[in-house]
């Protein structure tokens, strides 16, 4: 009996998707009185057959089966009245009310409420017993529930699809691509189902496909270089909705929680109905050049990171367990205000950190930013700069994640792997770790006085292949975007002055974080931060927290904020040793650059190195600290002039004379 009921619902929902589908198909077209009654009949008589289900299931004994079915035809009969009223008013008054205002919130409402009605009854159909229990206790509990269950996320998806199949000549490709992910990552709701494995499955399926999608977003962005404004905002309300989702699903992994995450479920559908029944609306109207503007731009970046930030952590709890949250080092929330408060921002910062840094957020990360690395390499022309990329990236898998993350046990006792930012991922400055510490700085100074800077922050650190990848690429363009990004970029009085106020402290806090440290380890000190190490709160803030909001702010402080900025010390320690070294940017011959008319070597350096066309008119060459290697100049160059000088061109040279 149970299975031919699961046979019948299933059947109900399938028709009750193609109904809402055609409904909401109808209600983009619905441009007179005759066609909107349409849509209001269809959902009213949806509603309306829900009703006396409901009242049945959810209140035993009130009325009988025949009591149901005269109340369900009865709430169709009351509910079509005033729509019926509608469609004489719009008859009379067509011209002086041509507005379809009304029917776009009706059918968003009535979509909505009739999938949550439908989901309560087939539950209650179900569950009888437990979902009257839930009902008494907790009602708000219940409609949650039944809106992450299958039976609301399911047909959900599925009124989505149909639709578009419907609508697809109303969208560009674009649009039906965005349209369409949005319609999968639906279906894959990890809390839908329980058991079969669906909840860890659809937790790493529906995260690939989300990076899929932002990774098809940015490369049409870069591409397109413009978006349409009612598409802009589209996206943004979109990856405000998919932040949700994941926050929604990381807190379902820790407390079982779906508030959060049913709420997100229903404000993915009623954006998505906003941006369907508005025919057309994402496909038409004034573009808008998004590296024009950068409110739009940043709050693009924002809420892609915190997409992407709640999507690492949701990985980390699948993978390493409910362990992950304790393995942060959080501390309860207890004592006065002052100490609560005190630790509230610690909480923040460590839980920050530990999910910017832990090792599921950079493979999805770099996954993510590897793809655009992929794409600029594609349309590289200098063969060296694609080497460097090629490098970049399996440098970037090798020694930034699968090393310190999955192969070695205490990283931080291997010079160079494990000492990210030469501070330090393992702890305590102890003397252990002296040697280690010492051996990496000699290590990265040796690379760096051979081929520069560029063996750090073009190649072995993250920041690279963040900055380096297509989209990101393009927003180099804010560098002259405002007075912070020029003056950063072109190292002007006021540049200059930001660059030494930062660099000093931040060599300052280091010196001051490690030598307490150190005194904690030998037991001459027991100054640390809730238990938590110094040096490594100094990391956790400076690369887990620092480090992503100067990205984020790329379109008021301009690229490579890390470099231009100075808070990055070892990447201020590799450029200073780089001064003394081998590399630098050299041109074959100095007249052409005399006489190029557009200086493009210039305007292409992502980093603000404007100096290059007069430095290499008068020597032939170019050498400056902030130089990282980045290797736009020399594939920007017309005439394929400029190419690097390190120490492999020394010992050809000398090889050569002799």
């Amino acid at each position: 009996m149970q299975q031919f009921l699961i046979y019948v619902l299933w059947a109900a929902m399938a028709a009750m998707v193609a109904a809402m589908a055609y409904a909401i198909y109808a209600a983009s077209r619905a441009d007179n009185p005759l066609r909107k009654l349409v849509v209001y009949l269809v959902l009213a008589m949806m509603n309306g057959m829900l009703v006396g289900p409901f009242i049945y299931l959810a209140f035993p004994g009130f009325l009988s089966e025949i009591g149901a079915i005269e109340i369900a035809l009865v709430a169709m009969a009351v509910e079509l009245i005033p729509f019926l009223g509608i469609f004489l008013r719009d008859i009379f008054l067509e011209e002086q009310n041509p507005s379809r205002k009304f029917l776009m919130v009706f059918t968003s409402v009535f979509v909505i409420l009739d999938e949550i009605l439908m989901s309560l009854v087939f539950n209650l159909a179900l569950s009888h017993q437990h979902y009257l229990s839930m009902l008494s206790i907790n009602p708000a509990g219940a409609i949650f529930q039944s809106i992450s269950s299958y039976w609301f996320v399911f047909p959900m998806s599925m009124e989505m699809f149909l639709s578009l199949i419907l609508m697809r000549k109303d969208h560009s490709s674009w649009a039906l691509v965005l349209l369409l992910t949005q319609a999968t990552i639906m279906f894959l709701a990890p809390p839908a189902v329980t058991g079969y494995h669906w909840g860890p499955l659809m937790v790493y399926l529906s995260g690939a496909v989300m990076t899929g999608f932002f990774v098809f977003l940015f490369e049409h962005l870069y591409r397109a270089q413009s978006v349409r404004r009612s598409m802009g905002s589209y996206i943004l309300m979109l990856l405000a909705v998919y932040t949700s989702m994941m926050a929604g699903v990381f807190l379902w992994q820790i407390y079982g929680d779906i508030y959060l995450f049913s709420l997100a479920m229903v404000a993915d559908m009623a954006i998505y109905l906003w941006g369907t029944l508005h025919r057309g609306m994402l496909s038409s109207g004034p573009r808008t050049y998004w590296l024009a503007n950068r409110r739009w731009s940043f709050s693009f970046l924002l809420m892609v990171f915190a997409a992407e930030f709640f999507m690492g952590a949701a990985f980390d709890i699948q993978y390493f367990g409910i362990p992950f949250i304790a393995a942060t080092g959080i501390v309860p929330l207890t004592g006065s205000i002052l100490s609560v408060a005190g630790k509230a921002v610690f909480d923040f910062f460590i839980f920050f950190g530990s999910v910017s840094l832990s090792s599921w957020f950079l493979v999805m990360m770099g996954i993510e930013m590897g793809s655009l690395v992929v794409f600029k390499i594609r349309k590289t022309r200098d063969i060296e700069t694609r080497i460097r990329l090629s490098l970049m990236l399996l440098a970037y898998g090798i020694y930034s994640v699968l090393l310190p993350s999955f192969i070695i046990r205490n990283p931080s006792s291997v010079p160079f792997i494990g000492w990210s930012m030469g501070i330090g991922t393992g702890g305590a400055v102890s003397p252990l770790l002296i040697l280690p510490m010492i051996l990496t700085y000699a290590i990265s100074g040796i690379l760096s006085l051979l081929f520069g800077a560029r063996q750090l922050c073009s190649v072995f650190c993250t920041a690279p292949v963040m900055y380096q990848g297509t989209f990101y690429d393009s927003m180099k363009k804010f560098n002259n975007s405002s007075g912070m990004s020029k003056s950063l970029t072109r190292a002007d009085h006021t540049g200059n002055m930001v660059y030494r106020i930062v660099s000093n402290t931040v060599y300052l806090s280091v010196i001051a974080a490690a030598l307490i440290s150190w005194l904690d380890s030998t037991g001459r000190l027991n100054l640390t931060f809730y238990g938590t190490d110094p040096e490594y709160m100094l990391y956790i803030f400076f690369f887990g927290f620092l480090w992503y909001a100067v990205f984020i702010l790329m379109p008021y402080v301009g690229s490579y904020g890390c470099i231009n900025t100075g808070y990055c010390q070892w990447g201020n320690f590799n450029r200073f040793i780089s001064r003394f070294g081998f590399f630098r940017l050299k041109v074959r011959d100095p007249n052409q650059c005399a006489n190029c008319p557009t200086k493009d070597c210039a305007s292409a350096c992502p980093v603000g190195n404007y100096g290059q066309p007069g430095s290499f008119i008068a020597t032939g060459e170019y050498k400056d600290n902030r130089c990282v290697g980045i290797g736009d100049c020399v594939n920007a160059c017309p005439y394929e002039n400029i190419f690097y000088y390190d120490v492999r061109h020394w010992v050809k040279e000398k090889i050569s004379r002799k």
